[in-house]
């Protein structure tokens, strides 16, 4: 039997890759300018979900009574996604002296490109999450 940060990092990967994947065409344009392969694109943010997703959603079986409560968890997860990814987008992309200014730009741009799908894929997952938790069958005792 799965863990429940195993199944919550499973769906957060699948609602991750979807958000990715809807704003492809755009990100295609980023990864022919870095010289990268766009899966990369769309792997690494569902990927940094994924361990997000993990680490936020340890022992929810036992703190997680609401739908409300797995979905600000999502929230957390996405945020902690989007963050990571624009620092790895920087950190690539942009000088060591000027990794402020730029990772604020990248920020910026990558919210304005990718904060619709991330905040549905966030809020999708935190519900069917929340929803697996809470259904989740009591352990027998025999």
């Amino acid at each position: 039997m799965m863990s429940t940060a195993t199944v919550a990092s499973l769906v957060f990967f699948v609602f991750s890759l979807t958000a990715a994947a809807a704003v492809e065409f755009l990100m295609r344009a980023f990864a022919e300018e870095a010289g990268v392969n766009r899966w990369v694109f769309a792997m690494v943010p569902a990927l940094l979900s994924m361990l997000f997703a993990m680490i936020v959603y340890q022992n929810a079986e036992r703190k997680v009574r609401q739908v409300g409560q797995s979905v600000s968890r999502g929230i957390l997860v996405m945020l902690l996604t989007w963050i990571s990814f624009a620092a790895l987008i920087t950190w690539t992309w942009c000088q060591p002296r000027q990794f402020g200014s730029c990772l604020g730009t990248t920020l910026m741009v990558s919210g304005v490109v990718g904060g619709g799908p991330m905040l549905l894929s966030a809020l999708g997952a935190g519900v069917l999450t929340g929803v697996l938790i809470i259904r989740k069958p009591k352990p027998r005792i025999e």
